[in-house]
């Protein structure tokens, strides 16, 4: 057992090495020299951020420099603990300049196939968050799931890592956005594969996109072999009297679908072992029985957790994220029979395990409005704090909103008032009766300079800013999070120039969509904004000149029925077109269609469905047609 705990370091409290020797140990000196090249990486790191590449690669440079004299001169394997973790960093690093240099990795060499080099990457590091659970709304677990993207959008554009979100996020430097989450970040090799896919264009390669990538895997030969079925074993379950220590629902099975299902998840589970249900739970691996009620000792699954063999393999790999109630709970649970205190052992144990997100609702729903606003209050401090930590705000308390930045005070209760009167009309035009808008108020963040805008996307959505964009809105199903950011563009209104309230409007508009839940389509989401903003300053230029704005992006469109579909245009030309057609929309069949019509899309019933229950006996392609029309000004014969 000492021998065994002489091997473990750990290394800023998150990574956990082992090994099986001692080795060459840095110098004072040179431990001095490691920690000024990680400051010096960090700082490579914001100028990337800020796109000051040339300046990042010279400081990556003389990091690599640094860090391998120590190597050197100290005799390290660059496996040794004192540096492992720093080359690391590093890696990621070259790897963050590399994208946002637009280099594309592999693009012009060998063809990258997603079926036998990026599909083995997914279901290994990323089903875990993005299978069944749909982190984000984000599923991975079929190439139909990563081309519809997630909650941020689309995670992959084709030809254009350094556009791609999937690509940002598995080489970004900042381990808190980085994926996959709390695990060891993609090698270089697994990175190049990915990106490299990407920049040959993002080809499927497979047959039916909506097969698990699992089969597709196994069909192309990729996967292990796979092993005769074991013969079922028959197993007891132990009813739960309600006296035991440890519930298995509340304490065991939550860790098992989050750390093991990964692995021992679905079909295909490693070694046989599923984690499917309680009952494969007990029926074990192709090695036998994992779980023996009332044996400690004997039971696989307490000897990998514990680390018992001489082999020293523990489970999950490294024993990542085990806490000790865990360990705890398990240990009580076998030695107390391993009852099970669930409806049914054949279910899914993930069925009856809530997820991190219903877990978190589920402690929001419980606070009292009060509660909630002082939520409210904290979580846009500790998001501004990720983002400006040096500069700190002001705010101003309204009502419905939490008005917060870093421009005058007298700014911000302007923009205060304006959020209070445009609430008023959401609440006429839908028929909103609730005591607040939105849990704990709406938030209301708006920065004086367009780099505090750009951090902001970048810091906390890791995502490039497009040029047009100066504003979005987030509101996350649980209200966790519920806000506007804001660039102030100033109030002088042109044809080019919205002006801060338009765009206050557009966004807050965008929020309050946002709240029922159901996937909008973005044109009904930036439409409705506008639409409610030109009501209220019908002479404003920048509304005026919309009309042939969407006619320009509307040129070159086969299909008019293409125009309700998302991705259909850019961020610079969705406005323009949601605004016409919601307008279009109003004035054909008035408010109370409409506000139907988006009751509907927040249940979820689809825009067609939509359109046909509530504008018949117009349909999509009808309605499609009739609005072309009315911008072009002919009249259908």
């Amino acid at each position: 057992m000492m021998a065994r705990n002489a091997c473990v370091g750990v290394l800023l409290a998150t990574v956990v090495w082992f090994c099986a020797s001692a080795t060459a140990a840095p110098t004072s000196a040179q431990r001095k020299d490691l920690a000024a090249a990680r400051k010096t990486l960090t700082r490579a790191s914001g100028l990337i951020r800020r796109k000051k590449l040339e300046d990042a690669e010279k400081l990556i440079k003389e990091a690599e420099a640094a860090i391998k004299k120590v190597i050197d001169a100290a005799k390290l394997k660059r496996t040794d603990r004192s540096v492992a973790g720093l080359l690391r960093f590093l890696s990621i690093q070259k790897r963050q300049l590399a994208l946002r240099q637009g280099k594309k990795p592999m693009a012009s060499g060998k063809p990258v196939s997603f079926i036998k080099d990026v599909a083995p990457i997914l279901v290994a590091k990323c089903l875990q968050c993005h299978g069944t659970r749909a982190a984000g709304k984000l599923r991975l677990d079929t190439f139909a799931g990563l081309s519809r993207g997630g909650r941020s959008g689309a995670v992959v554009r084709p030809g254009n890592p350094k556009a791609s979100l999937l690509a940002l996020r598995v080489a970004a430097p900042n381990a808190q956005v980085r994926m996959p989450k709390n695990a060891a970040p993609l090698s270089r090799a697994q990175f190049d594969s990915i990106a490299g896919w990407i920049a040959q264009g993002a080809k499927f390669d497979g047959g039916n996109a909506d097969t698990s990538l699992k089969q597709l895997m196994s069909a192309a030969g990729k996967g292990k072999k796979t092993k005769k079925s074991k013969k079922a074993t028959t197993v007891k379950v132990v009813k739960a009297t309600g006296k035991e220590k440890v519930s298995f629902v509340k304490q065991v099975a939550p860790t098992l679908t989050t750390l093991c299902a990964g692995c021992h998840g679905g079909r295909n589970s490693r070694g046989g072992f599923s984690v499917n249900t309680f009952e494969t739970v007990l029926q074990g691996s192709d090695s036998g029985r994992v779980v023996l009620p009332g044996n400690l000792e004997a039971s696989l699954i307490w000897r990998r957790v514990a680390a018992l063999d001489k082999d020293n393999q523990k489970m999950p790999p490294g024993n990542r994220r085990i806490t000790r109630e865990f360990y705890n709970s398990l240990k009580t649970w076998i030695q107390e029979g391993a009852k099970f205190d669930g409806e049914s052992a054949t279910v899914t144990l993930r069925s009856l395990v809530p997820t991190d997100e219903q877990m978190r609702a589920a402690e929001l729903a419980k606070l009292t409005p009060e509660e909630f606003n002082d939520l409210r209050e904290t979580r846009t401090d500790e998001l501004w704090d990720r983002v400006s930590k040096d500069d700190r705000p002001r705010f101003v308390k309204s009502a419905e909103f939490f008005v917060y930045g870093d421009v005058t005070a007298a700014r911000l209760q302007q923009v205060a008032l304006w959020a209070e009167d445009h609430g008023k009309r959401l609440r006429s035009m839908f028929g909103e009766k609730s005591g607040q808008l939105f849990k704990g108020k709406l938030a209301v963040i708006v920065f004086k300079e367009r780099f505090g805008y750009t951090e902001w996307n970048q810091v906390i959505h890791n995502r490039e800013t497009p040029r047009a964009m100066t504003g979005h809105s987030v509101v996350s199903p649980s209200f966790e999070d519920a806000y506007v950011v804001l660039q102030d563009v100033g109030d002088v209104v042109s044809a080019t120039a919205p002006g801060l309230r338009l765009q206050l409007v557009d966004h807050v508009t965008g929020a309050f969509l946002k709240r029922k839940g159901g996937r909008l389509p973005q044109w009904v989401i930036r439409g409705t904004g506008l639409s409610l903003a030109a009501q209220a300053d019908s002479g404003n230029e920048h509304i005026a000149g919309m009309r042939a704005a969407a006619i320009d992006s509307l040129q070159g469109l086969t299909k008019p029925e293409d125009l309700f579909a998302d991705g259909t245009f850019s961020p610079a030309q969705i406005g323009a077109v949601g605004y016409t057609l919601v307008a279009f929309m109003t004035k054909a069949g008035g408010n109370n269609r409409f506000v139907r019509f988006v009751g509907n899309l927040q249940k979820g019933t689809g825009v067609a469905a939509s359109i046909k229950a509530v504008y018949a006996p117009t349909d999509l392609k009808r309605l499609a047609a009739a609005y072309v029309q009315s911008l072009s000004g002919k009249k259908k014969r």
